[in-house]
């Protein structure tokens, strides 16, 4: 197969550009030669690996499917040549909001020992739960599953929060300890913006039982939710850790009456097998078992 490390490059980087125009200009060559580089990808794997319109470029299924394959070789290459250059390159932790709750500075300082590395936090939104473990844009994250993984991602147990409605302060449920799907029914919510239709729905109030929405108002972040909120455009399904992390003014949390339960977790790609990310993982307490695909939150 003419597979080359280039042609690997360039599929990678046009898939987070999302364009022919940026992948170029990340690697510091022509457009054209881009676009050649992924058209004898493309004749390699005798089908489309990238769907081109007005909106940009976006992998097809297949392309979907090797991407993460295509980031473990361009990591994997990257890893190599550092090596040979003798530097000591370090890692990057993805994360979202208060996906890791209290425990963030622990788990960092955690990584940090064990890698014997500098540890760079990347920050993402909404429209990536992974975090950018799909897209090689790093190398391990700190998740708030259920997610859709495409089974390709590890994970390992972090621990639990409880659910919690957002709400303004004025607004009657304030007063209340706990709400119930009968006491949030008939509401605006605030709800996120995602294209992973397994997260989102995790933190719709359908999941907890909510039948009788008045409607519905899209979020891009955590912080534009609960400005939303505080707005009082309408309530939102968060957790309890977010009032901890985020707290703001105008907002009140009011746990759920059911006891659920929200996950964190970190997650790392299963191609990457590097020593330097074994040792973080044994450190972080080993790998835990569970099923790829789909990551999913405790009960």
């Amino acid at each position: 197969m003419d597979v080359t490390l280039p042609a690997v490059r360039a599929f990678v980087a046009v898939v987070r550009a999302g364009s022919f125009h940026g992948a170029a200009a990340a690697l510091g060559v022509s457009q054209p030669t881009v676009s050649t580089a992924v058209k004898r990808l493309e004749a390699t794997a005798g089908r489309p690996l990238l769907v081109r319109d007005r909106g940009g470029v976006r992998p097809t299924e297949l392309g979907g499917l090797l991407l993460a394959h295509a980031v473990a070789v361009t990591t994997a290459a990257d890893e190599f040549e550092a090596v040979l250059a003798g530097e000591a390159s370090g890692l990057t932790v993805g994360f979202m909001g208060e996906a890791a709750g209290a425990l963030t500075s622990r788990l960092l300082d955690g990584i940090r020992r064990a890698s014997g590395k500098e540890i760079r936090l990347r920050r993402f939104d909404f429209d990536d739960p992974a975090c950018g473990l799909l897209t090689g844009e790093s190398d391990l994250a700190v998740v708030w599953p259920p997610l859709t993984t495409g089974g390709v991602l590890e994970t390992l147990f972090l621990g639990g929060d409880r659910r919690a409605v957002a709400v303004p302060v004025g607004d009657p449920l304030a007063r209340l300890a706990t709400a119930g799907p009968a006491d949030l029914a008939g509401r605006v919510w605030v709800v996120p913006h995602s294209p992973d239709r397994i997260w989102r729905a995790f933190r719709h109030p359908g999941s907890i039982g909510v039948t009788d929405v008045a409607g519905e108002i899209g979020s891009g972040a955590i912080e534009e939710t609960l400005e939303l909120v505080a707005a009082g455009r309408g309530v939102a399904l968060l957790s309890q850790g977010t009032d901890e992390h985020y707290a703001r003014a105008g907002v009140v949390f009011v746990l759920l009456s059911d006891g659920l339960r929200c996950t964190t977790a970190v997650a790392w790609r299963r191609t990457d097998t590097r020593p330097v990310l074994a040792r973080v993982i044994a450190a972080l307490g080993g790998r835990q078992e569970m099923a790829p695909g789909v990551i999913r939150p405790v009960s």
